[in-house]
């Protein structure tokens, strides 16, 4: 039995497939020298328990053990015990009890940016643009942000009492019953007559529902959407799935990714759905040395198949697969590498990332590549086999020039700069004589 049929069966039988190479392995004379070097342990952590000159966390040590053995294999294959297994699951849902608006600051007034859809504070009539002097009676102009917020927040199901100024309308008490609500993982507006979508990370359930809604806005706005920026700079990755649908917007069908494992049992596939939105639309993908996981997959679909161009510099190079195993109801979990992730041209991102078809740095020029965290800067990071020069060259890096406004963003500019010329056009040229 492989760890992908593991992570499908339930709790009691998970105890089962777990133990069944237990008893295998105590039938395997071969196995005798595991045996003893788990007896070894066992007398180890005895002797420390009983002479170490602390009081000693024995579940904090063993806890620690574990980690260290996972740890020699690669970064990310870890032990998560019971409370963080628990909390992490609710993290990686991105769901928090609130109102559900996203806020910032403006003259010492709170101002809603965007107030999510099915959110409390929308189905309360609050709307982007209005601003908020005082919560539950407290004002709180002049206030921080995090005062604003925290006072906010609260259980799911506590009222709270948000003082209202509408333009062209009196200030107002509006009640809204906090709730569980899960916040957007997507802004999008108009960039110099280009379509513009920031992409913050991939885990959130709904990114693809809200990506296919902001493209029609932005169609709305343009009138046609023939240029398009996708910038997932800073995206750690998330959900694989939203990779793949995401990737599936944008492709007509066909390879997004393959992910490979030990054993051919173990290989997948996955493909996009057929009927792309915005066939004829010029795309360019910003990329950084933050992007990583998904927001790579989405990058190296996209260049592969010369549907997009990317722009910006080499990636961060996280292109391994963990497998979430469950290891009980009161065990907590196994995070264990299994597979590598892919492109369609059969390219692992693992250790190396996805290169940009054009170097624009974010950062000024110092006269030399500054070294940036990647995968490859992990201890024991996995290795890539694919073993060719994959570094950028500093005299192939575009940097802004001192002219430059200090405010606005280099990168960007030139992303809309190439979907408004031919240098479009040979990018993609050259992407394809490379593949």
């Amino acid at each position: 039995m492989n760890l992908k049929s593991w992570t499908s069966l339930k709790w009691g039988g998970l105890a089962l497939a777990v133990a069944l190479p237990l008893y295998a392995i105590a039938d395997d004379k071969k196995s005798e020298p595991v045996y003893d070097q788990m007896r070894i342990f066992g007398d180890v952590l005895a002797l420390v328990q009983d002479s170490y000159v602390e009081d000693v966390d024995t579940a904090s040590l063993i806890e620690n053990a574990l980690n260290g053995a996972l740890h020699s294999l690669d970064p990310h294959s870890t032990y998560v015990p019971p409370v963080d297994f628990t909390e992490q699951r609710e993290a990686v849902r991105r769901e928090y009890g609130g109102l559900g608006i996203e806020i910032q600051s403006e003259g010492g007034l709170v101002k809603v940016n965007h107030a999510i859809e099915d959110g409390p504070a929308y189905a309360a009539g609050i709307r982007a643009g209005d601003l908020i002097t005082a919560v539950d009676g407290e004002d709180i102009r002049g206030k921080s942000l995090d005062d604003a917020v925290s006072g906010m927040r609260g259980l799911k199901g506590e009222p709270v009492t948000v003082t209202v100024l509408t333009s062209g309308r009196e200030a107002r008490d509006i009640v809204v019953v906090r709730d569980t609500v899960r916040g957007r993982a997507i802004r999008h507006r108009v960039e110099d007559g280009v379509g513009y979508m920031f992409i913050e990370t991939f885990n959130n359930d709904r990114l693809t529902k809200d990506t296919i809604n902001a493209l029609a806005d932005l169609e709305r706005q343009i009138g046609k959407l023939d240029k398009l920026i996708i910038d997932m700079r800073g995206n750690r990755g998330g959900l694989l799935t939203e990779s793949v649908s995401i990737s599936g917007l944008f492709l007509d069908g066909g390879e997004v990714l393959s992910a490979r494992g030990r054993d051919a049992s173990d290989n997948e596939r996955y493909n996009a759905e057929a009927g792309e939105l915005y066939p004829d639309a010029r795309i360019v993908v910003l990329m950084s040395p933050g992007s990583a996981s998904a927001a790579e997959i989405v990058a190296g679909a996209l260049q592969d198949r010369g549907r997009a161009v990317v722009l910006g510099r080499r990636s961060f190079g996280k292109g391994s697969v963990q497998s979430v195993i469950p290891l009980g109801p009161d065990d907590g979990a196994l995070r264990l590498t299994t597979q590598r992730y892919y492109t369609p041209s059969g390219q692992s991102i693992q250790g190396r990332g996805i290169m940009p078809d054009l170097l624009v740095s974010g950062i000024e020029d110092t006269g030399e590549i500054r070294k940036r965290f990647r995968e490859d800067s992990l201890r024991n990071f996995l290795i890539n086999p694919d073993e060719t020069d994959y570094e950028e060259k500093y005299e192939d890096i575009l940097y802004a020039p001192e002219t430059f406004p200090e405010d606005e963003d280099f990168q960007l500019s030139k992303a809309v700069e190439v979907l408004k010329t031919s240098q479009y056009d040979r990018l993609l040229e050259a992407q394809e004589a490379r593949y």
